[in-house]
C-alpha cells in the first residue's frame, strides 16, 4: 500500500503481510523508490492497483477572472499529474519489475471514474485526464500482453462515500447511485481472476459491475452538485439540472 499519507488503522486492518510505503504518485522518483523497495521486500510485483486521484484544483473557466485585460495565471495541473501521469509512471516501473517475476508477466488495473465518459461540468480537467486513463490502457494492452505476458485494464466507479467526498456532493446523488466500495473490488477481482480480459474497461455502478452503460445509476454521480461548483470556480454552473 502506498499513499501520500500515513494510515496506521488500514495498515493495522489489513496485517502483518502488508506494509506502508509513503509516495506522491505524481513524483516518478518517488514511485520508483517505492516500487524498487517492494521489491527488495517480497522479490516479486504480481498486480499493481494503480488508484488514486484528485478532482480539478483550479478552475479553467476563469470566471472571476472575466473582464481583465491580464493574461489569466497558469492552470494549476495536479489532477492531471496525480491520475494520468501517475498511472503512466507506474506503469512504465511495473512492467520494468514484472519482467523479472519468476514467471514474467502480471496485472495492472486502473482506476479510472465514470466521468471519463460522462460529462461532469464541474471538474473538466478530472473528466479529461480520467478518459485519458481509458486511453492509455487501451493503447498499451495488446502490445504489453504479446510482449511481457501483463494484462491492464480500468474500472470506472461512480461516487463512493469516502472521506474524501464532501458530505453535501454524496447527499446530492440518489442513494440508490451511489456506488459500494464492495462494487469496485469485485470488479478488481474479476480483472485479476479472468485471463482473457486484457484492454477491457468495466463500470462500477451502485451494486453493479458492468460494460459501460448510460442508465440512471451512470448519470446521476455526474449530475453537477453546485455548491462545489461554485467552490472551485466561482459561480453558479448556470446547469438546469444541478443540483443546488
Amino acid at each position: 500500500m502506498a499513499d501520500i499519507n500515513t494510515n496506521e488503522e488500514l495498515l493495522q486492518e489489513l496485517g502483518g503481510n502488508a506494509s506502508f510505503h509513503k509516495m506522491d504518485v505524481s513524483s516518478y522518483d518517488e514511485q520508483a523508490e517505492t516500487f524498487q523497495n517492494v521489491w527488495n521486500q517480497y522479490g516479486r510485483i504480481d498486480a499493481l492497483l494503480a488508484n488514486a486521484g484528485v478532482p480539478d484544483r483550479g478552475s479553467i473557466y476563469i470566471l472571476n477572472h472575466r473582464g481583465s485585460d491580464k493574461v489569466p495565471p497558469k492552470p494549476n495541473m495536479v489532477c492531471t499529474d496525480i491520475s494520468f501521469k501517475g498511472l503512466v509512471y507506474g506503469t512504465q516501473l511495473a512492467i520494468h519489475l514484472m519482467r523479472k517475476n519468476v514467471t514474467p508477466g502480471g496485472n495492472i488495473i486502473a482506476t479510472s471514474s465514470n466521468a471519463a465518459v460522462n460529462p461532469h461540468e464541474a471538474s473538466p480537467e478530472y473528466c479529461g485526464a480520467q478518459a485519458g486513463m481509458i486511453g492509455f490502457v487501451r493503447g498499451a494492452s495488446r502490445v504489453l500482453k504479446i510482449k511481457d505476458n501483463i494484462r491492464i485494464n480500468v474500472v470506472l466507479p461512480g461516487v463512493i462515500r469516502t472521506p474524501l467526498v464532501p458530505a453535501g456532493m454524496i447527499a446530492a446523488v440518489h442513494p440508490e447511485c451511489i456506488t459500494q466500495l464492495s462494487t469496485v473490488v469485485s470488479a478488481f477481482n474479476k480483472f485479476l481472476d479472468d485471463e482473457s480480459l486484457n484492454g477491457e474497461a468495466l463500470e462500477c455502478s451502485a451494486e453493479d459491475v458492468v460494460p459501460l452503460v448510460y442508465g440512471k445509476s451512470t448519470m446521476s454521480p455526474v449530475t453537477v452538485w453546485d455548491t462545489l461548483f461554485k467552490m472551485t470556480h466561482h459561480e453558479d454552473s448556470g446547469l438546469p439540472e444541478a443540483v443546488a
